[in-house]
């Protein structure tokens, strides 16, 4: 009765305000977005049902302040430095970008490595992940590498050799860089290489740079193999026992070898993104297996003499076999052979290739052997039999000086086989751009 009394003694000024704020609860109960109480607090949030303060949200994209620390964003990260929002990753703090996506973008999103400097292994694999560095042999000339370390990132070794020894120990891959003055023998090793831009295998004394033997698996991939040095044999690769071994080259350079640039006898050779250039020998000779060899540019190779031009292949007929979207130019061998291509492999087709002004006066044919060709530019000379070939000029952008891009408007542009595999190894040309079908013929996709 006491509370009563005094409610009822505060007289008229006392009910006159008691239905004011009887008033204002009425207007907050149909709805808050009338009625603000704290409409002069910036962080005021009708959604936060304790008392109504931003910073107690999560951040969101319409906050008014946005976050304030990383904290509030776990398991994300607070963009401070911009949006002031919550983002995969910033420059700072990209310890979310693991796995398949290991590197912080420009757009703070988490995304695959592109270069192998993205990575703190400093080994970017094809499928866009950071390989670990425990599983990585290094090798840096010396000064930089010596034997006597342990192949690691911080004590890398001298010579491939050496690396070659720290196989067995679990690691699966050679990380290269430098210029590698060494002849490699790999005999009966699985053997993943990955080279710095710029990494060189070279030698100054007679012989293969290096030699593939017994039932090695070999996979390179960046890796400028030159210079090698003897008449007969003098090869970058060499790979003649006959036996089961299998090499894969992407975007590796084969060049100023005298012997030739690749000579292989019963392996499984893949070879893409590449450019087999300057090789007096010959570029590539093959038999006795099954080859993949796409997207990729021959150049200059061979002699007026040579036993091989751009490419020899005499191999049995096999469903894998793919000799397609190449470039030949200025390739020459003796007489009787193909300075572009020679090509015995049953009743195989080559596709989509672009055989340009090889030959010389002694030797003018572009192309030798069985093979059939279709969708190709063979010139000069007499065009192949079968669909698509053309007998015009590509448009090479330089092919004095090797540069077999081609210019805009050329005929090859999207006149290769409409129905053309355009994935795995032919999914890209020889810069790494995307083709589309129908693709361009030869190893450069016009847009």
């Amino acid at each position: 009765m006491a509370i009563r009394r005094t409610v009822l003694g505060w007289g008229s000024a006392g009910s006159i305000q008691l239905l004011f704020w009887f008033t204002q609860l009425s207007v907050l109960a149909l709805g808050a977005s009338c009625y603000n109480p704290h409409r002069w607090d910036s962080n005021y949030c009708p959604e936060e049902p304790i008392n109504h303060n931003c910073r107690d949200l999560k951040p969101k994209s319409d906050a008014p302040l946005g976050c304030a620390s990383s904290s509030e964003c776990a398991p994300m990260v607070c963009d401070l430095a911009g949006s002031k929002s919550c983002v995969e990753c910033t420059a700072t703090e990209h310890g979310a970008c693991t796995g398949v996506t290991p590197v912080c973008g420009a757009d703070n999103a988490c995304r695959g490595c592109s270069a192998h400097a993205e990575c703190d292994s400093q080994l970017c694999l094809p499928n866009g992940v950071c390989a670990v560095s425990d599983e990585i042999a290094y090798v840096e000339p010396f000064p930089g590498g010596s034997d006597s370390g342990r192949c690691t990132l911080t004590l890398p070794c001298a010579t491939i050799a050496k690396a070659l020894t720290t196989l067995i120990t679990g690691r699966v891959f050679v990380k290269l860089s430098g210029i590698l003055n060494e002849q490699v023998t790999i005999m009966n090793q699985d053997v993943v290489f990955h080279a710095e831009p710029g990494t060189r295998l070279t030698s100054a004394s007679t012989g293969t740079l290096l030699r593939v033997e017994g039932t090695s698996r070999v996979s390179i991939s960046d890796l400028q193999i030159s210079g090698a040095v003897g008449a007969t044999s003098g090869f970058g690769i060499l790979a003649n026992s006959g036996t089961s071994t299998s090499i894969s080259l992407t975007r590796v350079k084969l060049s100023d070898n005298q012997a030739g640039g690749l000579s292989a006898i019963g392996s499984a050779l893949t070879v893409s993104q590449s450019t087999i250039a300057d090789n007096a020998g010959g570029g590539i000779s093959f038999m006795n297996g099954t080859f993949l060899i796409v997207g990729n540019v021959f150049f200059n190779n061979g002699s007026d003499t040579a036993s091989f031009g751009g490419i020899s292949i005499v191999a049995p007929q096999a469903g894998v076999n793919r000799l397609e979207l190449n470039s030949f130019n200025s390739n020459r061998a003796q007489a009787t052979i193909g300075a572009g291509v020679h090509c015995v492999v049953g009743t195989f087709t080559a596709r989509n290739n672009i055989i340009s002004a090889n030959g010389s006066p002694t030797n003018p044919a572009q192309i030798g052997g069985s093979c059939a060709h279709a969708y190709s530019i063979v010139r000069p000379g007499t065009v192949p039999p079968g669909p698509g070939n053309l007998a015009v000029d590509p448009l090479f952008k330089d092919a004095a000086s090797g540069d077999l891009h081609l210019k805009p408007g050329s005929p090859a542009s999207r006149a290769a086989d409409p129905g053309s595999d355009l994935t795995g190894i032919a999914a890209r040309d020889i810069d790494g751009d995307r083709r589309s079908a129908p693709a361009t013929i030869g190893a450069d996709e016009l847009p």
